[in-house]
């Protein structure tokens, strides 16, 4: 598959055309990502009801995997953390659920400070000069992800029935230093980490399927994934390869829903990717908060796979990444 050339220069979300932001997807990010003018005030505004935000990231070392999120889901706020220690075989896993965990007037960026505590556990985000710091303290887990902002991007914006958009930026194959300290032992490692901030005002019934994929091709060189179904329209499908980013077709999942600890295999529908993920463990919710649920399953484990995209021809690939299904009534 050859390259397809993206636009430049994403729009600012409140610079759409008729009230709306303007769908397609982008190289790079959006600076100004203000849903002021859709937002409202009040208990019962936009904000409160339909607009939702998160930042996620994940890491891969050749020891963990790191997966972390805050979530602003207007009414609610969640975070959670979770380390697979590969070596070990260990699992550990904190989360929070706190009602109006953030102020009306927070506006969620890749350039804001999230922060959500509960006791002893905290979950902070600090963007910097060359990225963002990640971290959780609390019982027996301290957790720090430093990671750098040093491979293109991709902003997708699609409409949003009955709502007026939803938006993602996802980076993937990003330098990052992992440092985690469980039961007082600290272990420093390098590896790659992935980020998902998303922002909008997704459908009332929201379901996905969507992958995360980290890992090298047959000679070594870093290669990243991120697919997703039944969401977005497929705008934020992309591969990371030879350090440039190239956007694939629409993806389709073919896995056990009621075992999703069975094999995954994912392809995308212009040949681009094909590939195998055995799960060796995941991590569920089901979240049930009044009006508000989530209920989702995120298996993780090795993969295996070609691709074929950017000058390379077939390429095989190898490494490791999260799968997920999820619905959501928000």
């Amino acid at each position: 598959m050859d390259p397809v050339r993206l636009p430049y220069a994403p729009p600012a979300l409140s610079g759409g055309t008729a009230g709306r932001a303007r769908d397609g997807r982008y190289l790079g990010r959006i600076r100004d990502v203000s849903t002021r003018r859709w937002d409202g005030s009040g208990p019962f505004s936009a904000r409160r009801t339909q607009r939702k935000g998160w930042f996620y990231a994940a890491a891969f070392t050749p020891r963990y995997l790191l997966g972390f999120a805050i979530v602003d889901a207007g009414y609610l706020g969640t975070a959670f953390v979770y380390l697979k220690d590969r070596q070990t075989g260990k699992f550990r896993e904190h989360k929070a659920a706190l009602p109006l965990a953030f102020p009306a007037d927070f506006a969620p960026s890749l350039d804001a400070e999230w922060n959500v505590a509960r006791g002893r556990r905290r979950w902070n985000i600090t963007p910097g000069d060359s990225g963002w710091a990640v971290r959780f303290t609390g019982p027996a887990l301290d957790a720090e992800l430093l990671i750098i902002d040093d491979q293109p991007g991709l902003t997708a914006i699609s409409s949003a029935p009955g709502r007026p958009f939803h938006h993602t930026y996802k980076a993937c194959s990003l330098n990052c230093q992992l440092t985690v300290t469980a039961d007082g032992v600290p272990v420093r490692a390098d590896g790659r980490a992935s980020i998902d901030f998303s922002l909008g005002y997704p459908p009332r019934d929201t379901r996905w399927n969507w992958a995360s994929l980290s890992g090298v091709t047959a000679d070594g060189a870093p290669v990243a994934i991120n697919l997703v179904a039944h969401f977005m329209n497929g705008l934020e499908n992309a591969v990371w390869l030879d350090g440039e980013l190239h956007p694939v077709g629409q993806a389709v999942f073919e896995y056990q829903p009621r075992n999703t600890l069975a094999e995954w295999r994912v392809h995308t529908v212009d040949d681009a990717v094909h590939i195998t993920l055995r799960p060796d463990g995941e991590r569920s919710e089901n979240l049930r908060a009044g009006v508000l649920s989530s209920v989702f399953t995120q298996p993780f484990g090795a993969f295996e796979g070609t691709l074929r995209c950017g000058k390379r021809g077939s390429v095989v690939i190898h490494g490791y990444g999260v799968t997920e299904q999820h619905r959501a009534r928000w």
